[in-house]
């Protein structure tokens, strides 16, 4: 076997096995309802508990704004990581579109978090956290109408552009990609009326985030139908019915 092939192999991750440590480097979309708290209480209620989650996920960073972050970098750097979900500023996917500039700092920016993650964690599974589209009243609002352009002209392309810049940085390093903003996007086609964003159009409520982290815990756990019994606790707790809905949602985008 040539020696090159042995070393990928050697570092390949394996996929086979549940982590028992996952780092999650984000930002509000990340900190927003606990996301990490969830992600361990639906993989709990499988029984497939995670030991060690931690994250850091200061508001508004982009992933080139993590290389330069203390906190971040010394989490990447405690090493031993199992899995590791990197989730982008939730405007810079899409903008990659149109804007070299933005394009190269989302493209370079995941490059680095790579490397640095595979110094310490070099069987870590490295999980990009695709984040989902405005709400569609996001671009009929005066005061963010400038800005909703420049993300495409209605939440679904915003979605397209967002799923396609994020499975390219996946793509170049060899990484996987948690489609939650394609489950988001199937969810709003089905149930159009059934908000997952809060009134800032922007940031997700419960079952928008109980949505994201059932798709990374189907992605970190090569689960593709997870369907957890927790769904959320005292006034957070989503209905049986609509809890049901979102778990179809995360599968079949876990299936494309």
């Amino acid at each position: 076997m040539p020696l090159r092939t042995l070393v990928l192999l050697l570092a390949a991750p394996l996929l086979g096995a549940d982590p028992s440590k996952v780092l999650f480097i984000g930002n509000s979309y990340t900190g927003a309802n606990k996301l990490p708290q969830v992600y361990g209480e639906i993989a709990k209620s499988l029984g497939r508990p995670v030991a060690t989650i931690k994250s850091s996920n200061p508001g508004g960073r982009t992933l080139e704004n993590h290389l330069s972050i203390k906190g971040s970098m010394d989490l990447i750097d405690e090493g031993n990581w199992d899995a590791v979900v990197l989730q982008g500023q939730s405007q810079e996917a899409a903008m990659s579109e149109t804007d070299p500039l933005r394009r190269k700092s989302f493209l370079e920016a995941a490059h680095g978090l790579f490397v640095r993650i595979r110094k310490s964690s070099p069987q870590a599974r490295v999980v990009f956290y695709q984040t989902w589209a405005r709400h569609a009243d996001f671009w009929k609002a005066e005061k963010t109408k400038a800005t909703a352009q420049l993300l495409g002209k209605d939440p679904v392309e915003m979605q397209a552009r967002t799923a396609r810049w994020y499975d390219a940085a996946a793509k170049a390093e060899g990484g996987e990609v948690a489609p939650a903003g394609t489950a988001w996007g199937l969810h709003y086609a089905a149930s159009p009326d059934e908000r997952l964003h809060v009134p800032d159009n922007s940031h997700p409520n419960f079952a928008g985030t109980y949505l994201a982290a059932l798709v990374i815990f189907g992605r970190t756990h090569s689960t593709p139908s997870p369907s957890p019994q927790w769904k959320g606790t005292d006034k957070s707790a989503l209905s049986a019915e609509t809890a049901g809905r979102l778990r179809a949602h995360a599968a079949a985008a876990l299936s494309r």
